[in-house]
């Protein structure tokens, strides 16, 4: 069993029998990238109904323990990826678990279980198909082994079931899923991992303090004053990112506590400002400006939907 869900002679089988649809595999497997999976959860958080806050967040608190998950075992087990001729050339990171399957897991296996249209049936089912299409891309893409894409499912799962408990015993709190995120985080590194754990340590953190600080606020019901407020967020990101260029990137074997702290610290900063920000748009809302983007964009309240393009509608979220 441990040769096949290590064997490179499976991805190589996969490829073959699967030819006429890898291309299409090769395109599917950008659904598991984690600038994809941020970006979604970001969208739905900030552009989703008030009364649904609860819900979302947690889509987002799940998106950063995978993710914690992730990291902290591939730095742990440090397995390198397959030696394929098709697979992509000096493709990055470790193999174990894929992150790619785990954070598919447990993004859209969260978004299942607390989206409440359609049947359950058929939300279980679209993300069992998107988890299962993520999984195999990586596959046949040749930079996982099957038994990191089985391992890496599994445990995003895990974690979107260890979350649905809680909402069924009456502690659906995102706040605990952050708190979790960043044990995870904190034990990774205490066993010797130091991929992104700036990152995970700074989102758990942060993600807690935000969402304790926005969860008792009103919350502004103008989709225009997030998207202008929003826009502050993509520039804190995009410094956050550049942090790691001013200051410099510990080196492996004698870490820099500086540059690890000071990364953690932006981390924490951006992603406390995103869970925060539908109540800090508050502050724009009635901004003349705000409201004429308002009327203009294709929002039904914070919802985008396009048939309210050009319309002033005062219909109240569904």
């Amino acid at each position: 069993m441990q040769t096949v869900l290590w064997d490179a002679e499976v991805n190589l089988a996969l490829r073959e029998s699967l030819a006429p649809v890898v291309p299409v595999l090769d395109q599917i497997t950008h659904l598991g990238d984690g600038a994809v999976l941020i970006a979604m959860a970001v969208w739905i958080y900030w552009f989703g109904g008030a009364e649904t806050g609860r819900e979302r967040a947690f889509v987002i608190a799940i998106g950063v323990a995978a993710f914690a998950l992730a990291t902290g075992i591939k730095g742990i087990v440090a397995l390198p990826r397959p030696d394929l001729a098709f697979a992509p050339a000096g493709y990055p990171g470790y193999s174990f678990p894929s992150a790619h399957a785990l954070g598919a897991a447990a993004f859209y296996g969260a978004l299942a279980v607390t989206i409440e249209r359609r049947s359950r049936l058929l939300r279980y089912s679209l993300a069992g198909i998107v988890i299962f299409l993520v999984s195999l891309s990586r596959l046949t893409l040749g930079v996982h082994y099957l038994g990191d894409v089985l391992v890496g499912a599994f445990l995003g799962l895990s974690l979107v079931w260890i979350g649905h408990r809680w909402r069924h015993n009456g502690q659906f709190r995102p706040g605990l899923v952050f708190v979790l995120a960043t044990a995870l985080a904190l034990v990774t590194v205490a066993l010797g991992s130091r991929v992104w754990a700036s990152l995970v340590i700074g989102a758990g953190v942060g993600g807690g303090i935000g969402w304790h600080w926005v969860k008792g606020r009103r919350t502004t019901d103008s989709g225009a004053a997030i998207l202008v407020t929003g826009f502050v967020a993509f520039i804190g990101l995009a410094i956050a990112a550049a942090i790691p260029l001013a200051v410099g990137t510990p080196t492996p074997g004698a870490p820099d506590p500086v540059p690890f702290v000071v990364e953690t610290i932006a981390y924490l900063l951006v992603v406390a400002f995103v869970m925060g920000l539908p109540a800090i748009a508050t502050a724009v809302e009635d901004d003349s400006r705000v409201r004429r983007l308002q009327r203009v964009l294709p929002f039904r309240r914070r919802r985008v939907q396009f048939d309210a393009l050009g319309e002033e509608i005062e219909s109240t979220d569904d």
